[in-house]
Formats: structure tokens, C-alpha cells, sequence
């Protein structure tokens, strides 16, 4: 790096490793000033021309000053920087790491000390992430024991995602009366096992999920599923994300998703094909940013649906408060319902209280013809599972017939305009 100091314009950089404690509790402090080594390096490799100022356990600060960073608003810089630091894993022996940073900038009008009206401006943006700096870690056996778990998972996961051995397989939402007419497509991640089978990858998503870094890989599937919006002006699909990536603010003030939302703004076809479900595993963590985050993309275009209801972790008066625009019933209700009469009574509940909340709402774990006579009874307009479709390679909508990819359009069209006629607004 630089040591000479500069006069002339350009960025004060702060960086937080967000699990600096945890890498820290989990394979030691030497690990952890280690892995700050590694994100000095790869940034400046990403810079090319930067000056380290400091480095205190997990916050960095690099002043830079060339050209095309000062073409580039900062919440941009900021988080392409936070996204070049994360690409790769950092390597510990023969462990793989994920790093989780935020970062923030700030202008300065001359490369030199004092810098700290800059230092301020660029730590309460940083602040204004829902991080907020270093996770709090337990340093007890069982937690050190679990997150070394989940961390060998999750990067074995994103390892498959770089390589392009995982993949996204398509389930159709259908009319339980006519499985040909499809409301979207679901994207749901698949590895190859041993044998050559599909397999989902749930476990190392939920590992990521467990690390708090579920947005690597949410990030990632969003693009993806936009890119396949962007191939096929007749696909309507679906894509689920973590409850705790619900924040526009999720790596500094105003970043995180700033490309995903300028690709969306740029062709506001593409978000009106566009359904964002929210997998509420562990219940809404930042639910004001939650709020803002789905209000945002609604006034794109993008439909929201929640998913897991029934099992999720948030309350109904959150749900409610997000307004919908379609519900899924988690599949295991349908799963258990020949159990007893209870659990069948289960089903209908909750269909019930979900049309309360939202004009579409989709029964998931139709597996069976069983299944599907449950459905009907219960004049389910909208269904998933085994039955009418399992998750498969076959872009359906490519090999639809004309009829039926403008039937398919049609419906998708007509049930979230329900939602739109409705009223339904975000709280302000």
C-alpha cells in the first residue's frame, strides 16, 4: 500500500468485518488479524492505489484516490467494495472462511491528518447499518463447536454457487382443477449428489442463515433469477431470500442492493414478472429496515409473497403490517394433515386466516392425489408440490405453447392485480 502522503481529492473507506469476533472466538486471534490481512489485500488489489490509515481489530480505514472511484457515488463505491471483499473465502490452514464486511466512505479534500470530520461522516453511515460493526459472539464450547459447523457447510455451499455446481431448478404454482395453468415458476437451489440425484441445498442455506450471511447467497440468486426475467419476456418467477437480508441498508447506509435495484429501474418489466418471498426462518431482525426494504421494491413493480406461514418465526401484526401479496402455507401442515382430524382442521385455518392478509394464497406440499382432494375441498385457488410438478431443469415457460404462455400471463396478471385493487399499501 501507499505510505506517502497525497494532496489531492478522494475517499476515506471504513471497513467492518462483521464476524470479526466470531472468527476470532472460533479459530483464534491470529486467525482473525489474518483475515483483516486478507481484506487489505484483496482491496488493494480492487483500488490499486490506496493508503492504509488503521487497523483496530475489526475496522479498517483506507484512504483512496484515483479517479474512478470519484466517478462513483459512495454508497456504490462502498458496496462493490463490500462485494469484491466477499467473493472469496479466506483460507485458515485448511479452513475456508466466509467474511461478512460493511463499509461506508466518506469525501476528503486532501489526503492528510487530520481527517476527522471524514472519519465521523463515514462511521455514522457505517452505523446506519443494521450490522452495526462486530456480531456479538458466545465463546462457549457448543456455540465455537456449531459455528465451525455451519461455517464449513456454508462455504462448502458457496464453493458448489462459485463453481456453477449448484443450480436452480423450477416448480410451477398451479390451479389444483387445471396443473397447465401456472401463476410463476419457483427457483429452487439443487447440487448433484454422489449418484448423480438433485439435492436441495436447505442445510448449508440454512448454515448461512444461522452465520448471519444469507445475503451471499441471496445477492447471487437474485441476480440470477433477474437474468432469466431478462432472457424470456414471458417468465413470471419466484425467488426466495432470508428475512434477515430484508434491509436496504444491509452493508452501510443505502447499500447492499443498489445494483439489483438499478437493474429493476432500468426495466420496470422485469419487476412486474418479479415475486420476492420472504423465508421467515428465524423471524424479521430488522423489521423497520424489513418494511422500508419491501415498500421500496413494491414501488418498482416487485410482488412480495411470504412463505412458511404457519411455521415462520414472525408475528402476524408484522406480516400484516408487510401487506402481502401472496401466502404460502408451509408444506408440513399438508404433510401432517392425515395424522388426525386436528391437523386437518389445521389446514383450513390457516388458509382461512391467510386470505385475511392476502388475495393469493398458495397450499405447498400437494405430494399426492390425497393432497390435492385436500386442496380442493378447501378451494385452494393456487398449489405446489410433487404432485402437479416436482422442481426440474425444464424452464417450463420456454416449452409452453402460445395458449398457454399467454394463459399463464393472463393469470399471473389478473391474481396480483386482486392485490393491487385491494388497496393494499405499507404503513407509513
Amino acid at each position: 500500500m501507499q505510505t506517502a502522503t497525497a494532496h489531492r481529492t478522494g475517499q476515506l473507506m471504513v471497513i467492518s468485518l462483521n464476524n470479526y469476533l466470531a472468527v476470532e472466538a472460533a479459530y483464534g486471534a491470529e486467525a482473525a488479524r489474518n483475515a483483516m490481512e486478507h481484506l487489505r489485500r484483496t482491496a488493494e488489489r480492487h483500488f490499486g492505489r490506496a493508503t492504509l490509515r488503521s487497523v483496530h481489530r475489526h475496522e479498517m480505514q483506507l484512504l483512496v484516490s484515483h479517479a474512478p472511484l470519484r466517478c462513483l457515488p459512495g454508497r456504490s463505491a462502498a458496496e462493490t467494495l463490500c462485494s469484491v471483499l466477499m467473493e472469496q473465502p479466506y483460507r485458515w490452514g485448511d479452513e475456508e472462511i466466509l467474511l461478512f464486511v460493511s463499509a461506508a466512505s466518506a469525501a476528503v479534500s486532501a489526503m492528510e491528518d487530520p481527517l476527522d470530520d471524514s472519519l465521523a461522516e463515514a462511521r455514522g453511515r457505517l452505523a446506519l447499518s443494521c450490522l452495526q460493526g462486530a456480531q456479538i459472539f458466545s465463546r462457549s464450547h457448543e456455540a465455537v463447536a456449531q459455528y465451525r459447523k455451519d461455517m464449513a457447510a456454508a462455504a462448502g455451499l458457496m464453493r458448489l454457487v462459485r463453481r456453477g455446481a449448484a443450480f436452480f431448478t423450477w416448480r410451477p404454482v398451479a390451479q389444483p382443477d387445471d396443473p397447465g395453468l401456472i401463476l410463476y415458476y419457483e427457483a429452487m437451489l439443487r447440487r448433484v449428489g454422489h449418484m448423480g440425484e438433485q439435492i436441495d441445498c436447505a442445510d448449508g442455506y440454512a448454515a448461512l442463515d444461522r452465520l448471519g450471511m444469507a445475503y451471499l447467497l441471496d445477492r447471487r440468486m437474485l441476480s440470477d433469477v433477474i437474468d432469466e426475467l431478462e432472457g424470456d419476456p414471458a417468465a413470471c418467477l419466484n425467488v426466495a431470500i432470508s428475512s434477515q437480508s430484508l434491509s436496504l441498508n444491509l452493508l452501510g447506509e443505502e447499500t447492499g442492493w443498489n445494483d439489483m435495484i438499478e437493474r429493476l429501474k432500468r426495466d420496470p418489466g422485469l419487476a412486474r414478472r418479479l415475486v420476492i418471498e420472504i423465508a421467515d426462518n428465524g423471524g424479521m431482525p430488522h423489521f423497520r429496515d424489513a418494511v422500508a426494504f419491501v415498500r421500496g421494491l413494491r414501488e418498482l413493480g416487485v410482488r412480495i409473497a411470504i412463505g412458511r406461514f404457519g411455521s415462520g418465526h414472525a408475528s402476524i401484526g408484522q406480516l400484516m403490517a408487510l401487506s402481502p401479496d401472496a401466502i404460502k402455507i408451509d408444506s408440513a401442515f399438508m404433510h401432517t394433515a392425515y395424522q388426525s382430524g386436528r391437523n386437518r382442521a389445521r389446514v383450513s385455518h390457516l388458509i382461512g386466516l391467510a386470505r385475511t392478509m392476502s388475495p393469493i394464497v398458495i397450499l405447498d406440499g400437494v405430494e399426492s392425489p390425497w393432497h390435492l382432494h385436500i386442496a380442493r375441498e378447501e378451494e385452494a385457488q393456487w398449489v405446489a408440490g410433487s404432485h402437479l410438478g416436482r422442481p426440474s431443469l425444464r424452464r417450463g415457460w420456454l416449452n409452453a405453447g402460445y395458449s398457454a404462455t399467454v394463459a399463464s400471463l393472463t393469470a399471473f396478471n389478473s391474481a396480483f392485480q386482486a392485490a393491487d385493487s385491494r388497496g393494499q399499501r405499507l404503513p407509513n
